[in-house]
């Protein structure tokens, strides 16, 4: 990962007083520095050479714990740099879906600590929301770039939150996509992501009347919202579709119909967690599906070690969890692009340079 020990945090995450900054200071991102820092390319490369590592260190999966309150949920996710364990990372998110509306808060809000591997001691403090928010669109187009066809013009995606243009804009960078349909059953929120869309990606963008309008011309089809039973039906899917389930984390969640799982390609960025808490789980108890059918986890796609797509018209799913590697990745490659020198240290590891 290049060379990182005692690097000098930069001039703007030191105190306000003007004392020169002492190598042992944490540095603070906040959401801000992280739209800066976190490029969609940026924070792809730096998954996709996390997933590597992990296939050839699959031991170091990370850990996740899950906390239910009366509204919402506490997710704790935390993981050592595979292979390297150069760095550790531990994730604290709160998951309150209806803080929009009751408290004008987001849904997902939290923190991230990043610690030298080499002594324990804690480097950085970053905005778990943003973060979380563009590791959780990296994974996606990781996912895409395998399983996705490569002539994937029209994105659709369900649910218009933030979450929705993290993954219009990891999807865009990779794919050749011309066009976004969009659905929600928030319709202001509809029409702001697709203005969004528009004034920023540079790509038409609709709103659908129906989820089903939305997907059925979709390539590739994401799923990002709170919802608690499927919403997205085998009839409703064209052959050759790529979908991306982004929003089941939890036994509790669910987009998918299980039904789709029958002969799709399936690919995952966890196997043990998508069985417990993503859409996998679901047709799992429905006997459509084991975790045996699973074609490939994301570290096997990285290293090269399975296939995604194997053909222009199967159904490919992606069941994302969200998981402490992603975290630790984007974690590390964020504080490192923080420093000074990160550019000349980041050269003998091509991901941490683009």
């Amino acid at each position: 990962m290049g060379t990182r020990k005692n690097q000098k945090p930069s001039n703007a995450a030191t105190a306000d007083h003007g004392d020169v900054a002492d190598p042992r200071d944490l540095v603070m991102l906040g959401a801000a520095a992280l739209r800066e820092i976190l490029t969609p390319a940026r924070c792809l490369a730096a998954l996709e050479d996390a997933y590597r590592r992990l296939h050839a260190a699959p031991a170091d999966g990370g850990r996740s714990l899950g906390f239910q309150t009366a509204d919402g949920k506490f997710h704790v996710k935390a993981g050592l740099y595979p292979g390297s364990h150069d760095y550790f990372a531990a994730k604290v998110n709160a998951n309150f879906p209806d803080n929009p509306e009751r408290f004008g808060l987001p849904t997902i809000q939290g923190l991230i600590v990043l610690c030298d591997g080499a002594n324990g001691r804690p480097v950085a403090i970053l905005h778990s929301g943003e973060l979380t928010g563009r590791r959780t669109a990296a994974a996606t187009a990781l996912a895409a770039r395998h399983g996705a066809r490569s002539d994937a013009a029209t994105l659709a995606i369900v649910g218009g939150g933030a979450q929705a243009r993290h993954q219009a804009a990891a999807l865009a960078d990779i794919l050749p996509i011309r066009r976004v349909v969009a659905a929600d059953r928030d319709t202001v929120r509809t029409e702001a992501f697709a203005a969004w869309t528009v004034d920023t990606l540079g790509l038409q963008a609709t709103v659908a009347s129906s989820i089903a309008d939305a997907v059925g011309d979709g390539d590739v089809i994401v799923t990002c919202t709170t919802a608690t039973r499927a919403i997205i039906t085998p009839d409703m899917v064209s052959a050759g579709s790529f979908i991306a389930a982004v929003g089941a984390d939890n036994p509790d969640k669910q987009e998918l119909d299980p039904g789709l799982f029958t002969t799709a390609r399936i690919l995952v960025d966890d196997v043990a967690q998508c069985a417990e808490g993503g859409d996998l789980a679901h047709a799992i108890r429905a006997g459509t599906a084991t975790t045996d059918a699973v074609a490939a986890t994301l570290a096997q796609l990285a290293a090269g070690a399975r296939p995604g797509r194997t053909a222009d018209d199967e159904i490919v799913i992606f069941d994302s969890t969200g998981t402490g590697i992603q975290d630790v990745a984007a974690a590390v490659v964020a504080y490192t692009n923080s420093q000074p020198d990160c550019c000349a240290d980041s050269q003998t590891e091509g991901s941490w340079a683009r």
